[in-house]
């Protein structure tokens, strides 16, 4: 597989010089955003990998909508949710295979799968924002119950007094 082919055309249409990084990937910065490209000689692809965010630490019901969208990778178009376990960033990935492109069907390939993971980083940003809103409400209300409760003294009192008794 002659990678430089296409690696040229992406240069080229983005303005920029792709090289390879200190990892052997191929490298370039989209908005300030690194994309990297992992070429895969033995099955004539490239590993397309672009971090999407950080998902709140908030209870793993991110995590859980994240898995849900990698199911049959039907809401990622084919690409794959991973997360890095040592930072917690949330990357996009796609194996993208070049039997029958040429340079500038290669680009528009890495032009969708920018476009997706700039839809998956809003994605994750909105989740992020709902799941801290809901924390935070959470939070306020506890804390309007505290401020409006009965006083220490009478709580054990006012409990007790609104607790049905059961004779066993």
């Amino acid at each position: 597989m002659e990678t430089q082919i296409f690696i040229d055309a992406l240069s080229q249409a983005l303005g920029q010089l792709v090289e390879k990084d200190g990892e052997g990937a191929y490298a370039f910065l989209l908005d300030g955003v690194p994309v990297l490209l992992h070429s895969r000689p033995a099955d004539s692809s490239f590993l397309l990998h672009m971090e999407i965010g950080y998902p709140t630490g908030l209870g793993g019901r991110i995590h859980a909508r994240l898995l849900g969208a990698n199911f049959l990778l039907s809401e990622t178009h084919g690409a794959a949710i991973s997360l890095d376990e040592r930072t917690g960033l949330a990357f996009l990935e796609l194996s993208l295979g070049l039997n029958g492109l040429d340079g500038s069907g290669f680009v528009a390939r890495i032009e969708s799968f920018v476009a997706l993971a700039d839809e998956w980083t809003r994605r994750l940003q909105e989740w992020n924002d709902e799941i801290e809103s809901q924390a935070g409400s959470r939070v306020e209300t506890f804390l309007r119950e505290l401020e409006s409760g009965a006083p220490d003294d009478q709580t054990d009192e006012a409990k007790a007094a609104v607790m049905p008794m059961i004779r066993v």
